[in-house]
C-alpha cells in the first residue's frame, strides 16, 4: 500500500468548501487521485483501520511513493501540482497569495509554457 496521510486528505477535501466550483472540482479530483494512487477505496479510507487491499488479479505494484502518497513514476498534471504547492507548509504565504490569480487559468489548462514551467520549478522546490 502506498503512503497514504489522511490529514493531508482532509486537508484537500476542505477545499470543497469553496464558493469556486472550478477549485473545489479540482480538490474533489485530486482527492479521488490520492486515495487512488494509495492504492484504497473511498470505501477502505472511510473504514477505521486502513488495511491494504492486494488481489490475486490485482497485484500490488512495487512502486516508490511521492508528495501526498503519489507515485513517482508519474508526471503530474499542473493542477495536481498547483494545489500541492498550495498546501504545502513549506510554501511561503505571499507565493500562496500569487499563485490564487492563476488559479482559474491552472484548472482551465490556460497557463502558458513559462507559467507551467514556474509551477514545475515551485513544485520540486516545496513539495518534493
Amino acid at each position: 500500500m502506498a503512503n497514504f496521510n489522511r490529514a493531508t486528505l482532509a486537508k484537500v477535501l476542505q477545499i470543497l468548501e469553496s464558493s469556486h466550483s472550478g477549485e473545489a472540482l479540482a480538490a474533489a479530483k485530486l482527492a479521488s487521485a490520492m486515495v487512488r494512487e494509495a492504492g484504497l477505496t473511498w470505501e477502505d479510507v472511510l473504514a477505521k483501520d486502513i488495511q491494504p487491499r492486494i488481489t490475486e488479479a490485482a497485484p500490488a505494484r512495487a512502486t516508490t511513493n511521492g508528495p501526498f502518497g503519489y507515485r513517482k513514476d508519474r508526471e503530474l498534471s499542473p493542477h495536481e501540482q498547483f494545489f500541492m504547492v498550495l498546501l504545502s507548509p513549506r510554501t511561503p504565504v505571499e507565493l500562496k497569495r500569487r499563485l490564487r490569480g492563476w488559479e482559474a487559468r491552472v484548472l482551465d489548462g490556460e497557463i502558458t509554457p513559462q507559467e507551467t514551467q514556474d509551477l514545475k520549478a515551485m513544485y520540486q522546490n516545496f513539495v518534493t
